[in-house]
This record gives structure tokens, C-alpha cells and sequence, in this order.
């Protein structure tokens, strides 16, 4: 049984979009109860009603704000154990498009159809901000940045910071050029890239803040939250549906 969450339609070619995903997903046999957000039902509300209803999909229909509020419900709701995630994205251009492996209206329509799950983690902005692609950080130029993660603590320049599911985080710091941080930083990840700037390595946990101001943290270009913030990884807590040929593209 299928569960639709529609974003609120911001234009007539969006609002296009949603009329022809009705379409698709009546033809397809899935057409499901559709509810939309608004002042009286939030997200998180109409996600809870729909795990409180019984559904076994919930389909996040719209950006991945939208998706990440979604998320939020089913990984913290014990009744949302056994819910799976389906997603019709706004944007096919979008880190979440890659992640879950459609490339249009009709490819993602056709991976509910087909149901082919897999269970992935999560990322998660303590206490309560998940995310599923990746969350950034780009501090202003020249602002260091601080972290800490187990035993070790340390300080970058880095112009962004880029945080994934899996706690895999990636600094960019262009300061990395020679002298003694760049032998720290080769030392303390391991690092065996060519590119001098970048540093990639993986944690449980890890906290990010500035001296001064408090830097934005974004995920899909919009504003999540602020440092200090600490984030960690939720392994494996949430099935989803993606396109049966996902592995093959990640491959290419």
C-alpha cells in the first residue's frame, strides 16, 4: 500500500509534473492515498499519520528537504521499523536522483513499481537532522574551521567540508599545500591522493565549529543547521526503493 507525501506545487510546470505522475502511477496500478503539507499538517505530521495508517510505503514526492523530514519520521518512530521509503524526486540532477538511480519521472515511477529495496544509512546532525545524500559545510575564506572526533582534535582552512552517510568526510584546504600541515593531515588520514588539497577519511563521530561565527550547514542548498554542530552515522536503519540498474550506473 502506498502512502503519497506531495511537495505544495511552487509553479505551473511543477504542478504539470505532479498531474502527470498521477497519471504515470495510476497506469502503473500504484496510486495510493495523496496528502500535501500545509499550514494545519506538517511533513513530519502527515508521515506519522501515514506509519499510524499502516502503510508499508511512504513516497516522498518533491525536493529532498522534503525527503529528509520524511526520513526523520521513519528513523526515529519504533512503529516505522518495517516502512520502506520511496521517492519521486523534483530534481533529476540531484545527488539524491544518483543515489537512489532514476533519471526522470517515468524511471522513478517505475522503481516503486518494481520495488527493489535496499537498506541504507543515514546521516544525522545531532539530535534530530537526518540526511541521506551528503551535508556541507563552507566556512567564509580564510575562517578556520575546528574539529574533534574519538582522541583527536584539529583545525583546518578547508573551503568546504563535505559530510556523507557513513560519517565519510571530505575537507577541501587549499592551505594543504606543502610545510607541515600537509604531512599532518598525509599522516593522520592516511592520505594517498594526487590532489594535495583534499583529504578524505571516515569516523563515528565528529564535531565541527568556528572560533567566531556560527557556520551554516547545508544539505540540497538549504539551510539545516549551524555549527557547533556534532554529527554521526545511523548504519543501516533505513530500507528505501531504488532502480533495479542503480548498481550498473554507479558503475559506468
Amino acid at each position: 500500500m502506498y502512502y503519497y507525501i506531495i511537495e505544495p506545487s511552487k509553479g505551473k510546470f511543477i504542478r504539470n509534473n505532479q498531474e502527470k505522475i498521477k497519471d504515470i502511477l495510476g497506469n502503473l496500478g500504484i496510486a495510493g492515498e495523496t496528502v500535501m503539507p500545509n499550514s494545519a499538517r506538517t511533513i513530519e505530521e502527515l508521515t506519522h499519520l501515514g506509519v499510524v495508517k499502516g502503510y508499508s510505503t511512504i513516497v516522498a514526492v518533491g525536493s529532498e528537504s522534503l525527503v529528509n523530514k520524511v526520513i526523520t519520521v521513519l528513523a526515529t518512530e519504533d512503529l516505522a521499523k518495517n516502512t520502506v521509503l520511496g521517492v519521486i524526486p523534483d530534481d533529476f540532477n540531484s545527488p539524491l536522483t544518483k543515489r537512489i538511480g532514476v533519471t526522470d519521472i517515468n524511471s522513478a515511477c517505475q522503481a516503486l513499481k518494481l520495488r527493489k529495496l535496499e537498506t541504507v544509512d543515514l546521516g544525522l546532525i545531532e539530535p534530530n537532522k537526518y540526511f541521506l545524500t551528503e551535508a556541507v559545510i563552507e566556512p567564509i575564506k580564510h575562517k578556520e574551521i575546528f574539529f574533534s572526533m574519538e582522541k583527536i582534535k584539529g583545525k583546518s582552512f578547508a573551503k568546504k567540508v563535505i559530510i556523507k552517510p557513513g560519517l565519510d568526510i571530505t575537507l577541501c584546504d587549499p592551505s594543504l599545500e606543502g610545510g607541515t600541515s600537509k604531512k599532518f593531515y598525509q599522516w593522520l588520514f592516511s592520505k594517498k591522493e594526487k590532489d594535495i588539497y583534499t583529504s578524505n577519511f571516515i569516523t563515528r563521530r565528529i564535531r565541527f565549529e568556528s572560533e567566531k561565527d556560527n557556520l551554516p550547514i547545508k544539505v540540497s542548498d538549504e539551510i539545516v543547521a549551524k555549527t557547533p554542530a556534532t554529527f554521526s552515522n545511523r548504519g543501516r536503519i533505513l530500507k528505501i526503493i531504488v532502480a533495479r540498474d542503480r548498481m550498473k550506473q554507479e558503475n559506468k
